[in-house]
């Protein structure tokens, strides 16, 4: 798939999201005081595999953000 295309693909996506957003209820920071960190392998989704959902967590990929702190 072309890179501009993907990135279309996303925007739409994105705005749809924002429009049908219904989840500004859950707690900031997460509610369970938790947070994943996780390689950036994009077969892996973290929230699946953790048994966690949205509100519950940070997410912190790669190892970038683990070094600045």
């Amino acid at each position: 798939m072309h890179p501009v295309a993907t990135l279309d693909e996303v925007r739409a996506a994105n705005d749809l999201y924002a429009d049908t957003f219904t989840k500004g209820h859950l707690p900031m920071p997460p509610g369970r005081k938790f947070a994943v960190v996780a390689c950036m392998d994009a077969r892996l989704d973290p929230a699946k595999y953790a048994g966690l959902s949205e509100g519950d967590r940070w997410w912190v990929a790669g190892e970038e953000p683990i070094r600045r702190r």
